[in-house]
């Protein structure tokens, strides 16, 4: 296959990233991120975490590197961000993950000023993502969402590729385009991916048209950027996580439309959990994929950064389910393996946070709904129907090795 995120501007990025890291002054800024953490938390912070509050602060600091690496809107370029630490054409990227960040995607962005104008060239590069988003985002943390598009939206052309404008002005009658508003900083790409054995994000480019109004900026503008934003945004994103961890305990909420909270990819509907599990202690996630074009569910450590899905299977999106006669998805969340081909693996951790997302709903399909048993390994087999698909160690094994070599398509380095 050819890896589309294997490219000079990404490689380029990865550089800029390494050389921040680098910065003397980068240590102190990373310390402030983790007494901010530490003392927002206070006493309800479970002694099982307080160990990664440091490893939480760097992963949220590369975040706005890669973010700051990513920002020059005069001199766009695509740039890849919230991934697990990776190593590829002999060099460490180091890990960018936070705000429960989505496994099954692909996050690229790139910078974007209202003023400008701007075209996007994408085209297949493999299988088509089960969900593809391009959103306008005003702030930073990219929770802002001002104006977004989605694939089934595009008009894409007979060989499989499509252009996007991006300016000021409003569409009138132009298909492919987004409009910039005051404050856009970024155009955010999530790649959403059922299938990672098959499904390959987009090749994308990007150019400013016209003059530029500035040189490209440098690792020092980068820097100030990213601290100065990575220290401004620590709040927004605690909050993040407290919705979750403010839930009671072993509970779900409803499924609703994110749109509703006004944060995040506005045209998603979810679904959270919050979940403290000894050691014998199973969750039972029941729920309908509902027909939507995409549907996974995930979990994260309790500080909300995605569960070393590289690694372990804490996630599962519907393509990856074993399903039940009736339509339906039963998972279980355990500490342990408890025998069943859709376990959520916790790590040996008993304080994790749920994610279930669905995107790109049919219009007039089956309404979302979850719901949650709480019940121990030992009764699983009576609290679960008789279809449920059960694996043994070998069974497992093999399907963790599918997993892992399903992911290393994502840092594959192409072939030259």
């Amino acid at each position: 296959m050819t890896n589309p995120i294997d490219n000079p501007g990404q490689l380029a990025a990865e550089t800029d990233v390494r050389a921040m890291r680098l910065d003397p002054r980068i240590e102190p800024i990373r310390a402030r991120i983790t007494k901010y953490y530490a003392i927002g938390y206070g006493d309800r912070l479970p002694d099982e975490c307080r160990p990664h509050l440091d490893a939480l602060a760097d992963e949220f600091l590369n975040n706005w590197l890669f973010k700051a690496a990513a920002s020059d809107s005069q001199h766009p370029r695509f740039v890849r961000d919230f991934m697990p630490a990776y190593e590829w054409h002999g060099a460490m990227v180091p890990g960018a993950r936070t705000g429960g960040d989505n496994p099954d995607n692909c996050y690229r962005l790139a910078g974007i000023e209202h003023g400008s104008s701007y075209r996007l060239i994408g085209r297949l590069a493999g299988g088509k993502p089960a969900n593809i988003s391009f959103a306008l985002a005003n702030n930073y943390g990219t929770s802002q969402t001002v104006e977004i598009l989605e694939d089934h939206q595009l008009q894409w052309g007979a060989d499989g590729t499509f252009e996007i404008t991006i300016d000021e002005s409003p569409a009138a009658g132009r298909a492919n385009h987004l409009m910039t508003h005051p404050g856009t900083k970024f155009l955010f790409v999530r790649d959403s991916m059922m299938d990672w054995a098959e499904e390959t994000p987009l090749d994308l480019s990007i150019e400013r048209l016209g003059e530029a109004k500035a040189p490209p900026i440098g690792i020092d503008e980068m820097f100030e950027r990213a601290t100065k934003n990575a220290l401004n945004d620590v709040f927004q994103y605690f909050w993040f996580q407290n919705m979750l961890s403010s839930q009671a305990v072993n509970t779900i909420l409803p499924a609703y439309p994110l749109a509703s909270a006004g944060v995040g990819l506005a045209t998603q509907g979810v679904s959270s959990g919050h979940f403290r599990l000894g050691p014998d202690d199973a969750a039972i996630i029941d729920y309908d994929p509902a027909e939507a074009g995409y549907a996974a569910v995930e979990l994260t450590d309790w500080l909300y950064r995605s569960l070393d899905y590289h690694t372990v299977q804490s996630s599962l999106t519907a393509a990856q389910s074993a399903i039940d006669p009736d339509g339906r998805i039963r998972l279980v969340i355990a500490r342990r393996d408890p025998g069943v081909a859709n376990w959520l693996d916790t790590r040996g951790q008993a304080n994790v946070l749920m994610i279930l997302r669905w995107q790109a709903m049919k219009a007039g399909g089956r309404p979302i709904n979850v719901t949650l048993k709480m019940t121990t390994i030992d009764r699983l087999k009576s609290d679960l129907p008789d279809s449920t698909v059960w694996v043994d160690a070998d069974e497992r094994a093999a399907l963790i090795g599918a997993r892992i070599a399903s992911y290393q398509r994502r840092i594959t380095p192409n072939v030259v």
